[in-house]
């Protein structure tokens, strides 16, 4: 109960200090995290938006390991040898994401994609110990590559509209908002993790009590839809074709 009130404690006053920060904001005019960037529709989409989609991603480094070791009774080694096809995914994902997004441009590729990752993510919920071992590596390194494709394109998408003399500004708002909402995945992950664990009453961690967490943050991914959406059909189209604005 100590831990749980000290918890709830430093959420409030963050919060507090949040908004204290966003009022300050609107009366400065060149605060250091400038949130009037935010009302361009594409850095809203990118920031704000993606926020719902990396909740998920920072989620999956904290929770995959633990499935492959504590759930699976994994080695170390062995998980590390299957957490790294995530890697290999990123990487092959790299080679053809400006391909994919000048074929199918930013709008539709993020809303397709969100589900494609969302998706990834879920599914490592179904791990159990008899599932064969290269069903697992194969699942991995599908998780990573279609978020993968969405970090890159929520990040080109982000610099889209933003004039070259404002992107070191913009730049800022973004590595922070990004930064927030990596470390509330693992938050998030951390608590249905917890809620799970207790609901099913097991005395010890089991591989059932993590797929309600890999689908809550695959949710995330999801929610993230409607923002993109909300884009025009163009949008980043300049990038998406190897283009940029210098306005």
């Amino acid at each position: 109960f100590v831990a749980t009130g000290t918890a709830v404690t430093m959420c409030v006053i963050g919060a507090l200090l949040l908004l204290a920060y966003w009022l300050y904001a609107q009366r400065a005019e060149r605060p250091v995290l400038d949130l009037k960037f935010l009302r361009i529709p594409s850095f809203n989409a990118s920031v704000a938006g993606g926020s719902l989609f990396r909740i998920g991603l920072g989620a999956v480094p904290f929770l995959l390991p633990l499935t492959l070791q504590e759930g699976l009774g994994m080695t170390a080694f062995a998980s590390g040898a299957i957490t790294c096809a995530s890697a290999f995914g990123s990487i092959f994902m790299k080679t053809i994401v400006s391909r994919v997004l000048g074929r199918f441009g930013f709008r539709r590729t993020l809303v397709v994609n969100a589900v494609l990752a969302g998706s990834a993510i879920a599914i490592c919920g179904t791990f159990s110990p008899g599932m064969p071992v290269w069903l697992i590596w194969l699942i991995v390194l599908a998780g990573g590559i279609f978020p993968s494709l969405q970090f890159t394109g929520l990040n080109s998408l982000a610099y889209a509209d933003i004039p070259t003399r404002d992107i070191g500004r913009a730049t800022s708002v973004a590595s922070v908002i990004q930064q927030v909402s990596l470390g509330l995945g693992v938050t998030i992950a951390g608590i249905v993790l917890q809620i799970s664990h207790r609901v099913q009453g097991h005395s010890t961690i089991v591989w059932s009590d993590f797929w309600p967490a890999f689908l809550v943050v695959g949710l995330f991914s999801v929610a993230s839809i409607p923002v993109t959406m909300r884009l025009p059909a163009n949008a980043g189209e300049e990038i998406a074709r190897g283009r940029r604005g210098t306005a």
